[in-house]
């Protein structure tokens, strides 16, 4: 660790998939949280490896043209980590998430000049959030974790929550002992909230409650069961009325998730001849837009409680079924071919046996969506020796004022 005091002025050059400003500074890369590319900046030296180093950022000596003043109070610092891009323009985090999804995929894929599209933004840039997880801060109210600080920065309002959630936030704070965390989300209308809460034990807390809302616990054992009302909620998506369960991945912005389903209908082009495989299909909303345009339709899941949200939401789609488990395992025991596939996969990755079985079972177009483009990068090379080839991709931004982008990918065989 280097001496607090240690100061110097850069020159940043990059942006990093962590969001940061990056610069040299000798033959060291450093990373500077709230700087922009083409800044030069002053900053304090806090932490130091032999090929890499972390600045804090003391004072921007020419600004970019593209910043500006973040509205939220606790955006920066040692505050609130949610946000890390309120300080530049919609336009600017656009095309520097294009820019990281490149990045990504030339330098942990080895790809070489990726097709990569301008990133498509659906919605607002503020009050969009429609899914948000929530610390106990120890002080008053709930809170998110800071920003390079340990512990929690309380929130009192937040200007990315969507104004169902905003209210949902404001009407239910709840903190005692053993909570872990709360989870917050909503659909379209005023009647679907869901919370659920976290708990490192397994007792169930006495809740009392005035609003409409359904509360569900989740246990330090995994378990997860109602206290008032469904431990879940239901809302509409290109047409589709589906159902989300307390536990399970939840979209954070729905119309940025209907543009993230028109993209991979758009890719896989289905016909009435196609079978098609959803690979972690979640509850099913990819199954659930498509299956009417395709002969057949099979999804993997390996959540318990996904099955049953995409059991429900597919149950009228006589062409649909669906395996719980592992795709590896339940991919080499399918006797079908399919034509087209589409897989979402976890943080922990593909596994190469899964392009293997693609490429068996006669797949010609694969569409990957990845939420982070690092996963994408990371499984590229699986997926060429199966024989598929990276023809293009999207990113679409599902999370204005931060980093985080989903890379939509379209392979051939």
């Amino acid at each position: 660790m280097a001496d607090m005091a240690k100061t110097a002025e850069m020159k940043m050059t990059g942006i990093a998939h962590g969001g940061e400003a990056m610069g040299k500074l000798g033959p060291r890369t450093v990373f500077v949280a709230y700087a922009l590319p083409g800044e030069t900046v002053r900053i304090d030296l806090v932490e130091e490896h032999e090929r890499w180093a972390r600045g804090e950022l003391r004072q921007v000596l020419s600004p970019h043209p593209q910043r500006v003043e973040p509205p939220c109070p606790h955006f920066g610092l040692g505050r609130c980590g949610s946000c890390q891009w309120q300080h530049m323009t919609l336009a600017a985090q656009r095309e520097y998430k294009r820019q990281i999804v490149s990045d990504q995929l030339e330098r942990l894929g080895k790809a070489r000049s990726p097709r990569v599209q301008a990133t498509v933004g659906a919605g607002p840039e503020w009050a969009y959030r429609t899914q948000a997880v929530f610390l106990p801060s120890g002080d008053g109210p709930l809170g998110q974790r800071r920003q390079h600080r340990p512990g929690v920065h309380p929130i009192d309002r937040c200007p990315v929550l969507h104004p169902g959630l905003a209210a949902l936030y404001e009407e239910f704070n709840a903190e005692w002992e053993g909570l872990r965390s709360v989870d917050f989300s909503v659909g379209r209308s005023e009647e679907q909230r869901l919370v659920t809460l976290r708990t490192a034990g397994n007792e169930l807390p006495e809740i009392e409650v005035d609003v409409p809302v359904s509360i569900a616990l989740e246990t330090g054992s995994g378990s997860v069961q109602a206290l008032i009302g469904e431990p879940f909620f239901h809302t509409t998506l290109r047409g589709h009325r589906l159902r989300w369960s307390a536990g399970t991945r939840r979209p954070i912005n729905l119309d940025a998730t209907e543009a993230i389903m028109a993209i991979v209908a758009d890719y896989l082009a289905p016909d009435s001849a196609s079978g098609l495989l959803d690979l972690w299909c979640g509850n099913g909303l990819v199954l659930a837009d498509l299956a009417s345009r395709v002969e057949r339709a099979t999804g993997i899941e390996e959540h318990p409680l996904a099955v049953e949200d995409c059991a429900a939401n597919c149950e009228r789609m006589a062409n649909v079924t669906l395996h719980e488990g592992t795709p590896a395992e339940v991919l080499a025991h399918l006797p079908e071919e399919y034509t087209l596939a589409v897989m979402t996969p976890p943080g922990e990755g593909m596994a190469a046996q899964v392009a293997d079985a693609l490429s068996l079972l006669g797949v010609r177009r694969l569409v990957y969506v990845a939420h982070s483009p690092a996963w994408l990068a990371r499984d590229l090379q699986d997926l060429q020796r199966a024989g598929f080839r990276l023809h293009e991709v999207t990113p679409v931004d599902v999370a204005p004022q931060t980093y985080f982008v989903t890379a939509v990918a379209l392979f051939l065989r």
